[in-house]
């Protein structure tokens, strides 16, 4: 048994050591940390793994990002009955640590002071909304739920989709603290739709459709 298990964490090391973050993977992590996604750091306090947690009615959605993060996966999702999730794990990784270095403080995540410099793709920005965005059935324009950044994060954003995407938001304060919407006016609705229309799955094209299970009442 012991050399069994010497074995196992031998390869681990081994296969660990051959993985590297592409240039899509980091894109879809960013957009995945605005949103849902979540950071679980190692015992060892050097490396972490990046958690996804969906709804099972979202199981394409859940298996896209699978598809996407294939070599970093080692097993699942796992179908939790209890809330009726899908969850799948990464490897523990230092690349991914990098991540969590910048997206949390005392383990909580937060909005890095340098977002302009993260935030910077399409396929980010539309990761995010997956996750995270709906429409209206009464207007033509988005909501990004932004909740858990407070005040100065939801500011940090803001200023990035205007000077990284060129899109006008609003902050809006309800029950549940700050939100960024993304008016018609302005064209700049339109603007975010043509943004990340093509990298939204089919499953979630669902999103645009003004159609959102819940509407929140907006107070400026």
């Amino acid at each position: 048994m012991t050399s069994n298990i010497h074995t196992n964490s031998n390869w681990l090391k081994e296969y660990k050591s051959k993985l590297f973050l592409t240039d899509r993977q980091k894109e879809v992590l960013i957009g995945t940390l605005l949103g849902d996604g979540s950071i679980k750091i190692s015992v060892s306090g050097k490396a972490a793994r990046l958690q996804i947690c969906q709804s099972f009615d979202y199981k394409e959605y859940v298996f896209w990002k699978k598809s996407i993060f294939k070599e970093w996966v080692l097993s699942g999702p796992k179908y939790y009955k209890v809330n009726n999730s899908l969850i799948f794990r990464t490897v523990s990784h230092p690349e991914i640590y990098k991540f969590y270095s910048k997206f949390y403080i005392n383990k909580v995540k937060k909005i890095p002071k340098d977002i302009n410099d993260i935030l910077k793709s399409n396929l980010s920005l539309a990761v995010w909304f997956m996750d995270d965005g709906n429409g209206y059935h009464h207007a033509n324009s988005y909501r990004l739920s932004t909740y858990a950044f407070g005040y100065e994060g939801n500011l940090l954003l803001q200023k990035c989709l205007l000077e990284n995407f060129g899109l006008n938001t609003h902050l809006f304060k309800d029950s549940k603290g700050f939100q960024i919407y993304i008016p018609t006016r302005g064209g700049d609705a339109n603007k975010f739709k043509k943004l990340i229309f093509d990298h939204i799955i089919p499953k979630m094209k669902y999103k645009f459709r003004n159609t959102s299970p819940v509407e929140t009442d907006l107070k400026k």
